[in-house]
């Protein structure tokens, strides 16, 4: 019998958790029309709303298309399918946890011979956890306060099923950090670090961190035994396998599969629930990188940030093969491999947030040499929010290549640059130029422009918030042709946002070996 093939986009791209519908897709996309129906879906059309209806279904078809388009060019189609034809699962509406843990059990079924309606009642619940048997015996520090904390953790018991999870955050070397099961990292305030001539800026991290716990030292779901270990193995050295020989669908499909199981782990109603394996991926995972800290404090290096499994930090070039053979008798401790790099200089507004300037960037100008996180992001991420990627740009511009801010965004002809996006929930109405508009809208900053305000009424008073309080707006739902000099830009805005920022950064830049 014939029948269509269905996919649903919006699946395969993010887990429930981080989903987003389609209109937030049309925002991302910058696609040509931000169109949402006001009518009531639960009641028949009005004949004088068929035409409207017909519009935004039109507008739906097509900007779903494009979105696949999308996809199909970044390679999510490709890799599904070449899952089918590998592993026989039809992922093509998975986001990659659920493929992965799909291509996980049937590995295991396979090896237990047991159906994947037993494995999925399989559990190893625990609800109690004393952290002394969770730390490897190898984890020791020569810092007072390292060895503190970790006696402290060691005489904790944790309540595995504690909503927040557990979390210590202690002081050292004048930076604040957080250790938990959520993983490590540092708090850190603005600032900028450019080395000295005999200082450098160097970044290590531990390779495949958790996956390479999991094969070293067998830290898998309990319940599953030697035969779990074996199917998780078996992918870690195909995965090492094809990346080596350039097989790129296999190589991201196992990577992708490898990284989904500690976060599966921590989740109840999953057949890998295993809340003790889990505390010994991550707590000694967080501890072997205290151990690199350790080793970096001992060689008078200051801690830029630490988070999820790597260091930066800055050292004198003249400890640098010292502190090379100090790494290399950590990763023969503990089994692990570290990877490093060293960088320029670094801009850091918060430990996610930064502007990395790799090693090489000031003889070739190349920006991929520029690694951005966070806020400092200069593409539109899909399904991730729409906003003004013109000030990041012209912070970058102006902090790493002495562009003034003011020249950045007065000379950038894109609007796209400039557009911001709202989704407002349906509690609320929004408003425009005294006229109800649709909830979700695309506009930019403008000089002639109104207020954009969300409204709601309770007990008969209606209160407004207003969407951007700094200026009024100009919404562009449909985009057009307008020359941009004829928009009306409120370019004192982006300006005052963008250097907000490198103020924020400038006022914090210390001197780099003020206090270690």
């Amino acid at each position: 019998m014939d029948f269509f093939e269905s996919i649903d986009i919006l699946t395969l791209m993010y887990s429930s958790k981080l989903r987003v519908g389609l209109k937030e897709m049309q925002l991302t996309m910058h696609y040509p029309n931000v169109l949402e129906y006001d009518g009531d879906f639960s009641k028949p059309i009005p004949a004088d709303d068929v035409e409207t209806m017909i519009e935004y279904n039109v507008n739906d078809v097509n900007s779903t298309h494009e979105l696949f388009e999308t996809l199909v060019k970044q390679g999510d189609y490709d890799l599904r399918k070449w899952i089918e034809e590998e592993y026989g699962i039809n992922a093509y509406s998975m986001d990659s946890v659920k493929f992965g843990e799909r291509i996980l059990s049937k590995k295991i079924c396979e090896q237990l011979h047991i159906s994947y309606k037993t494995l999925k009642e399989m559990r190893s619940p625990m609800d109690y956890i004393p952290l002394k048997d969770v730390i490897l015996p190898i984890i020791s520090y020569k810092n007072p306060i390292l060895q503190s904390v970790l006696e402290e953790m060691k005489s904790t018991v944790v309540y595995s099923r504690e909503r927040k999870g557990y979390e210590k955050k202690f002081v050292l070397s004048n930076t604040r950090f957080s250790v938990g099961v959520g993983g490590i990292h540092s708090l850190n305030s603005p600032e900028i670090f450019v080395p000295k001539e005999d200082e450098y800026i160097g970044h290590l991290d531990v390779a495949s961190m958790y996956p390479s716990f999991i094969v070293r030292y067998g830290w898998f779901p309990r319940h599953l035994g030697k035969a779990g270990i074996d199917v998780y193995t078996q992918l870690y050295k195909e995965r090492l396998e094809a990346k080596h020989n350039g097989q790129k669908l296999k190589n991201l499909a196992l990577k992708l599969t490898l990284n989904s199981v500690t976060g599966k782990m921590q989740e109840e109603t999953s057949w890998m629930y295993d809340p003790f394996s889990v505390f010994k991926i991550r707590i000694n995972g967080q501890l072997v990188l205290l151990m690199l800290v350790d080793i970096l404090l001992q060689y008078n290096c200051r801690i830029v940030q630490v988070n999820t499994d790597g260091v930066m930090f800055v050292a004198k070039k003249e400890i640098e093969s010292n502190l090379q053979e100090s790494v290399a008798e950590l990763e023969q401790l503990t089994q692990l491999s570290f990877e490093g790099e060293h960088y320029e200089s670094f801009y850091q507004y918060a430990v996610n947030d930064y502007i990395g300037v790799k090693d090489g960037y000031s003889q070739s100008k190349n920006p991929n040499l520029i690694e951005k996180k966070g806020m400092f992001i200069t593409d539109t991420q899909l399904g991730k929010g729409l906003a003004p990627v013109i000030i990041p740009e012209a912070v970058i511009n102006y902090l790493v290549n002495d562009v003034p801010v003011e020249d950045t965004i007065k000379q950038c002809n894109d609007i796209r640059k400039f557009v911001m996006g709202q989704r407002v929930d349906k509690k609320f109405k929004v408003e425009y130029n005294d006229k109800i508009v649709q909830r979700i809208n695309r506009f930019y900053a403008s000089t002639n422009g109104c207020y954009l305000y969300k409204l709601k009424t309770e007990d008969g008073k209606t209160s407004y918030t207003s969407i951007l309080t700094k200026s009024g707006v100009t919404l562009l739902n449909k985009y057009d042709d307008v020359d941009i000099k004829c928009r009306h830009i409120n370019y004192t805005y982006y300006i005052s946002e963008a250097m907000k920022i490198v103020e924020q950064l400038k006022c914090r830049q210390l001197s780099l070996f003020a206090q270690v």
